[in-house]
């Protein structure tokens, strides 16, 4: 099977990445590369700030250099040995830095340009979300003449927005739901137990409430919020997590069987690792009645700190009563 991944240039690539960038085909794509080749500015391009930094990356085919892929001052850009090429190693390394900048960066919005008449880059580009913007003129070194070109940006809501929902951890997966999954959901959350602590679960809690239900949560990361299901390896069903609002709440429920065996803290810390690296939030909040301190425990030990409290109106009382207000702010998270 082919082994795939990025890393730093290493001294021993410069052969590979030499002969990648002495073939016209390859150079006539990029703006200020010299040619004739020169091996000595190849050379130079491997000890950059940029290189040493990770800013560059090189694509490793089964510990084979075949290019390289670098956002550089907000500029997405790549480059594949021509043997590579229609093998699908592009758009696979512009997803993993794509992963790696605006999971691991603050960075709102990216920038790229292609020249005129090199569809395969725009095709690549659109896969991800990129759209065009606008055209442009400039000089191409290695051509040496002046080319139109098109610019294209991607913020990281639009980024965001393409993301998938597919975590594991050791126990549990969290997908999003499907309409089939109502009568697993209604069996699961009809309980009056767990209506005293939500504000969106009643009791009973039909089939027919949790096709409503599901259908008012659909998995779409651009939108207000959603909800999805909790499930063991096995596809069991255990419960469900939320997100959204303004400010931005999580929320989470079990099925009564599957309580006091640590399955909270584990899905949660998956879903909030995930939610503040892809929307980079400065905070989550959460709720927990007052009476519920087995929830109160899980909030504390994923981070979250008491921020106040209030009156509220769970979906299984009669009465309104107390519930405890936390926030998880982005820089304690994983650190208790």
């Amino acid at each position: 099977m082919d082994s795939l991944h990025l890393r730093n240039f290493r001294e021993d690539d410069f052969e590979a990445f030499h002969a990648a960038m002495s073939d016209f085909d390859v150079v006539k794509m990029t703006a200020s590369w010299p040619w004739p080749p020169d091996p000595a500015f190849t050379r130079s391009r491997m000890t950059t700030s940029m290189a040493k930094s990770g800013q560059v990356k090189v694509i490793v085919l089964n510990e084979e250099y075949v290019g390289q892929v670098s956002v550089v001052n907000g500029e997405l850009g790549y480059m594949l040995a021509k043997p590579y090429w229609g093998r699908g190693l592009a758009g696979w390394a512009v997803q993993a830095k794509l992963d790696e900048v605006f999971r691991e960066t603050d960075v709102q919005t990216l920038s790229a340009g292609v020249w005129e008449g090199n569809p395969a880059s725009e095709r690549v580009l659109g896969k991800f979300g990129f759209i065009r913007t606008g055209s442009s003129r400039d000089y191409c070194k290695p051509q040496g003449k002046m080319l139109n070109g098109y610019d294209f940006e991607l913020t990281r809501a639009m980024w965001a927005a393409a993301q998938p929902l597919n975590l594991e951890t050791d126990r549990l997966r969290i997908v999003p739901f499907e309409v089939s999954d109502a009568a697993e959901l209604a069996a699961l959350m009809n309980d009056e137990e767990i209506a005293r602590m939500m504000a969106s679960i009643p009791h009973p809690f039909s089939e027919a409430d949790a096709v409503d239900w599901i259908a008012k949560r659909p998995f779409d990361r651009s939108a207000d919020g959603f909800a999805a299901k909790i499930t063991l390896k096995d596809g069991t069903m255990v419960g469900f997590v939320g997100l959204g609002g303004d400010p931005v709440n999580t929320a989470y429920a079990l099925g009564r069987r599957y309580w006091g065996q640590g399955f909270a803290t584990e899905a949660m810390q998956a879903f909030l690792a995930d939610s503040f690296a892809i929307h980079r939030f400065e905070e989550i909040t959460a709720g927990a009645m007052v009476d519920n301190p087995v929830s109160q425990n899980v909030l504390e030990k994923l981070g979250f700190e008491k921020s106040g409290e209030k009156m509220h109106k769970a979906s299984g009382r009669l009465e309104e009563a107390p519930l405890f207000l936390y926030r998880l702010r982005s820089a304690n998270f994983g650190t208790s």
